[in-house]
């Protein structure tokens, strides 16, 4: 009878918790695919037995508290191994980034040549983009604000004060297009009568295009002459590889090349009445030994016409290092000239520590070992994941926690090569340093460095969210992915929706007040106003630039997007989360359990609990009986009290 009794409870603890080789929902899976699994659901729905420690997996024989606790050894071995991960790869971005100190360092070049004097938004013409050339090379290669040291500061040499040393030339170089035939109606209908064979040979100047070909022989308009690049070496053309320069960079209007029209200043001097500099030209490509320097005032660079309406983007280029820190400033600031007329500036201050991987001290060999633990666990997951994807591939990807543990180990090999690769250029350009280093390298350089921060900063937050994976074997701690996931077909069809409408206001509002606002001078950036707006972030004067259709179209779009759609993604995830919690109360209602709920009902804390918990009682009881035992409510109890109350209850002693 015991015996039918026990099997009778067995089977109502069917199907409770899952063990190894069982998935989601009771499925048979791969152990090491179950690794991953079975944290993504309720570990266990096994009903709370009052004195039973039995379950019963799969049909198989019961199994008791042992097997949850090779459970949750399990989930704790995971979890401290992506700790680890997490940790190691965390505490490395603290220990070689110090935002502080390298603000200030790019701060102090950023206000004296840009924000301090105005060029951030005074640089609007090409007049101004000579005078600020002029203020901006001279504050870098000739002011004493960063260069000259007539204190003696730290017996400093040419080009160093404040801490702060010169690397490397200051490179300025061109981006030129060709010409091309303007329109018909310009030359047929807008031009003066004249020689029809003179109208036909006027060109026009286009706007750059990445695909378009470029000037490589410097031409100037009206002037036959041929130009003698030994002479005046900045017209003759090099392209990026000779100048060791990123193949593109993006600016605020196009993505230009590396290639171009350059010259190297190593030096420069204000002339006797403070109006010109003279530049001390570095010799270029193989003639950098064969050669001398040679002098030139800027003066004479303007009359050469080196710029013109060819121009379509000037970069000026140099970096420093600051010994105190270790770090170096990396900074190019790009002038674009638009075929409008307009000149607009677009700067980068990149403040590098190529050297943050060393070994002359205990606090980078702390850093270099914090890496190489990342890099190893990397390469943990990458072989784990991809036995995984080689054993059932659609089931790998089907799993939203899998795709997220794929672009993480993606992401990291690639961030652990880049690395690996910005050591070795950084070994390339320092490594037995004979002469300065070139302004080329030093931007590819800065750029290498800078993407790897960047691409650091996205991978650690993808990590932080994989760590809500493990809230899954908890039900109260899932409550937050598990409303995200019962709510997210909904939310994508909203976000589809909502892209929809967005774009059709940002059509509209680029064509109703993009001539007149920068804010709207494009469809793509149009979109991410519409989206600021949409929060909240508007300048109500930008939409009043059309007085009528403006303050209109600003009213439907925040109906749309606050009134309507944002009331509506709010709803559904209400509604999401009023499912989850009943369904939390369903569960606890009807004994449902997870993995902590099963070990914390069987463990030995609990049982310690219980038993602490029926002393209480006891306690409680006694004082109880002791009340009513003591009629008189003296406080004390006598021998006719006792007697009384044996008598009423027919207790015995």
């Amino acid at each position: 009878m015991a015996k039918k009794k026990q099997q009778k409870k067995a089977q109502e603890l069917e199907g409770s918790l899952p063990g190894v080789g069982t998935g989601m929902g009771g499925r048979k899976v791969a152990p090491a695919a179950q690794e991953d699994e079975s944290m993504l659901e309720d570990l266990s729905r096994a009903p709370k037995a009052e004195k039973s420690d039995s379950f019963k997996l799969d049909g198989s024989k019961p199994q008791s508290m042992l097997h949850v606790k090779r459970e949750f050894k399990r989930f704790l071995s995971e979890f401290a191994l992506y700790s680890i991960w997490l940790l190691s790869f965390a505490l490395t971005i603290l220990m070689t980034r110090d935002n502080t100190m390298t603000f200030q360092f790019a701060n102090l070049f950023r206000k004296n040549i840009i924000t301090g004097n105005g060029w951030d938004t005074d640089l609007t013409t090409v007049d101004q983009f000579w005078d600020f050339l002029l203020e901006a090379t001279g504050a870098v290669l000739a002011n004493d604000i960063f260069t000259r040291a007539f204190d003696d500061f730290f017996a400093a040499e040419p080009s160093f004060l404040y801490g702060n040393k010169r690397v490397g030339s200051l490179r300025i170089r061109q981006v030129r297009v060709p010409p091309s035939k303007c329109s018909t109606f310009y030359t047929s209908q807008l031009l003066a009568e004249g020689d029809e064979q003179v109208k036909k040979n006027i060109q026009c100047y286009p706007e750059f295009d990445t695909g378009a070909k470029l000037e490589k022989t410097f031409k100037k308009e009206g002037d036959f002459q041929i130009i003698d690049t030994e002479a005046q070496p900045w017209f003759k053309y090099w392209e990026s590889k000779e100048l060791n320069e990123m193949p593109f960079f993006s600016a605020t209007f196009a993505s230009y090349p590396g290639s171009g029209f350059y010259i190297d200043v190593n030096e420069a001097w204000w002339t006797a009445d403070g109006t010109d500099l003279l530049l001390e030209i570095v010799p270029m490509g193989d003639d950098l030994v064969k050669k001398p320097m040679m002098n030139i005032t800027l003066s004479q660079l303007k009359n050469s016409n080196w710029i013109d309406l060819k121009t379509r983007a000037v970069f000026f280029d140099f970096s420093f290092y600051n010994p105190n820190m270790n770090i170096f400033l990396v900074v190019r600031i790009v002038v674009e000239f638009l075929p409008s007329g307009i000149v607009s500036s677009y700067s980068t201050f990149r403040t590098v520590d190529p050297f943050r991987y060393g070994f002359s001290s205990s606090g980078e060999l702390i850093v270099v070992a914090l890496f190489a633990t990342f890099a190893v666990l990397a390469m943990y997951y990458a072989t784990r994941e991809a036995k995984l994807i080689y054993r059932n591939a659609s089931k790998y990807f089907s799993s939203f926690w899998s795709l997220v543990t794929f672009t993480i180990v993606v992401c990291t090999l690639a961030l652990v090569g880049l690395t690996g690769y910005t050591i070795y250029v950084t070994r390339n350009i320092f490594d037995n340093l004979s002469a300065s280093p070139d302004q080329g390298a030093l931007q590819s350089l800065g750029f290498l460095l800078d993407q790897e921060k960047n691409f650091s900063g996205i991978i650690i937050v993808i990590m932080v969210i994989r760590v809500y994976k493990f809230c899954t074997v908890s039900r109260s701690l899932s409550t937050l992915t598990r409303t995200l996931g019962k709510s997210a077909k909904f939310l994508a069809v909203l976000v589809i929706l909502f892209l929809v409408a967005s774009f059709g206001f940002a059509l509209s509002s680029t064509l109703i007040l993009g001539q007149d606002n920068y804010n709207f001078y494009s469809t793509s950036w149009a979109m991410f106003t519409l989206l600021r707006a949409g929060f909240g972030d508007f300048d109500y004067t930008e939409w009043l630039s059309h007085r009528f259709l403006g303050p209109f179209l600003l009213l439907c779009w925040l109906f749309f997007a606050n009134a309507f759609l944002l009331n509506i993604v709010v709803a559904v995830i209400c509604e999401a989360f009023v499912e989850v919690t009943e369904e939390n109360k369903e569960a606890d209602a009807a004994g449902h359990m997870t993995l902590v709920d099963a070990l914390w009902d069987l463990g030995p804390v609990r049982r310690l609990l219980q038993m602490q918990k029926k002393k209480r009682d006891k306690i409680v009881k006694l004082e109880k009986t002791l009340e009513e035992v003591d009629v008189d409510g003296d406080g004390m109890t006598d021998v006719k009290e006792l007697e009384g109350w044996l008598h009423e209850t027919g207790a015995r002693l």
